[in-house]
């Protein structure tokens, strides 16, 4: 599997409409570019620990992960902390030591638990943005290649238990779980570096192609409207998202 760097200045896209710009980014990147690499593995073992017992206790508290297609997938669950900033007091509360940890991360825009139950094959898909960098570490690995794994275009990559691997979403991408146990992952999204400074506007804009998405499954002939009515609707969710962010910054404590 080859790795690579983050291509500084590459033009933010988002995945609003079917034609996807051309991303320059590397499918993999190499993980030890980046500082939260080390955060998350050198934090484990505290890391696992909470996230087994939580799991553990409170399953339910896991719901399908939202995909943007006309079915739901009961298999893939998902618990966020953060997604574009967005913060989720009541899930950080439940997790203090991962949220502790992953607040050290710079550029820390989204962190999950995700997972894939025995039998599970998730379709085919783009993420929002090609403006971050999704970093996955392995939390319970019941196999490896070819009975679990993630494909991004051609290349497979399989997870380890306390290992971090980094991936661009923007290009296409499917995961699966051949075997009959739980695949169990923390994912972390940081901000491209060269993007750090427009961070917020990246995340707002990423929230309003996700909302975009969101009422176009409800009622698909959405799907048909012109192109820059799309685009106006969906700047004008992202203003809203920026205003949100703002005030989350300027009014809650913790956040």
């Amino acid at each position: 599997m080859a790795t690579g760097s983050v291509l500084a200045g590459e033009p933010i896209a988002y995945y609003i409409s079917r034609k996807w710009p051309k991303c320059r980014q590397p499918f993999y990147f190499d993980p030890s570019q980046f500082p939260g690499t080390k955060i998350l593995e050198d934090n484990f073992e505290a890391v696992r620990k909470e996230i087994l017992a939580f799991y553990g206790e409170k399953p339910e508290e896991f719901q399908p992960n939202f995909t943007p297609y006309a079915y739901l997938e009961e298999g893939w669950r998902t618990l966020n902390l953060y997604s574009y900033y967005l913060r989720y007091p009541d899930n950080c509360a439940k997790l203090p030591v991962l949220d502790s940890i992953v607040r050290q991360i710079p550029g820390m825009s989204m962190t999950q638990i995700a997972v894939l139950k025995p039998r599970t094959r998730i379709k085919a898909h783009y993420g929002d943005t090609n403006g971050l960098i999704r970093s996955h570490m392995g939390i319970v690995v019941p196999a490896a290649l070819p009975d679990l794994g993630i494909r991004i275009h051609k290349e497979d990559h399989g997870w380890e238990e306390g290992k971090v691997f980094c991936i661009c979403i923007a290009h296409r991408h499917f995961a699966w779980n051949d075997t009959d146990h739980h695949r169990i992952v923390l994912v972390v999204d940081t901000i491209r570096p060269d993007l750090f400074d427009r961070r917020y506007e990246v995340a707002s804009n990423a929230l309003g192609v996700i909302t975009m998405k969101f009422f176009a499954t409800k009622f698909p002939v959405l799907k048909s409207m012109p192109g820059p009515l799309v685009s106006l609707i969906q700047a004008a969710f992202a203003t809203v998202y920026r205003l949100r962010l703002w005030a989350q910054r300027t009014f809650s404590v913790g956040a």
